[in-house]
């Protein structure tokens, strides 16, 4: 009867383990699904990169062909040298110019392109993050910090603005949006800086926001 109940025991023991390995193993290959989307998320990003780089290389040579023959040109129109270095400088300007343009079109390119990167990680890949909290935590490090409008009343209407577009990104839920608007502000205002808060409240401050982690 005894090697029956042990052989028992064993066998609910080998069910659990088994359970809980197929668990593992579904996860392993969620993440592995996760690296590989990245994965081919980073090569598209890198063979756009490329086709930048390659068109961004023929506009420069076409502005140095381009602008030397014009000067050939009218030299042999007897242009005085007032005239060709003012016709230099103009091309110089005109060069920086459309060099600027061009780079500034590059930029916003790949910073869209990772906009729509980091989105779809978010919205996608769940298990990354693992609740709200830290969803809005990393709102307030990543995203409210990075522009601070000196007029107090339009950067409190942006930040809410901004906290009710992200977190009904993050959520996609509209459940007690002002309630989430309202602590997203909150703990933005409290992690700028400690030595804000009155010392009176500091304790309490440091216990909330280990709660919050």
């Amino acid at each position: 009867m005894k090697v029956v109940m042990s052989l028992m025991d064993k066998h609910d023991r080998l069910i659990v383990e088994n359970t809980d390995l197929k668990l593992k193993l579904a996860e392993c290959e969620k993440v592995s699904a996760m690296n590989q989307g990245l994965k081919e998320e980073i090569q598209e990003i890198s063979k756009q990169n490329d086709i930048l780089k390659a068109t961004c290389q023929d506009y420069k040579r076409s502005l140095q062909v381009k602008v030397p023959h014009r000067i050939v040109d009218r030299t042999e129109g007897r242009l005085g040298e007032n005239k060709l270095k003012k016709l230099r400088n103009e091309w110089k300007q005109e060069q920086e110019d459309e060099k600027v343009k061009f780079l500034e079109v590059v930029k916003r390119q790949i910073q869209e392109n990772m906009k729509v990167t980091v989105i779809e990680v978010i919205k996608e890949k769940e298990d990354l993050v693992r609740d709200t909290v830290d969803k809005k935590k990393s709102f307030m490090i990543f995203g409210m910090k990075e522009k601070k409008n000196p007029n107090k009343f339009t950067r409190e209407c942006e930040e809410r603005e901004l906290a009710k577009t992200v977190i009904i990104r993050v959520q996609d839920r509209a459940q007690e949006l002002d309630q989430e608007v309202e602590e997203v502000i909150r703990l933005g205002r409290y992690s700028e800086s400690e030595n804000e808060i009155p010392s009176g409240c500091r304790e309490n401050y440091g216990s909330e926001r280990e709660a919050w982690r």
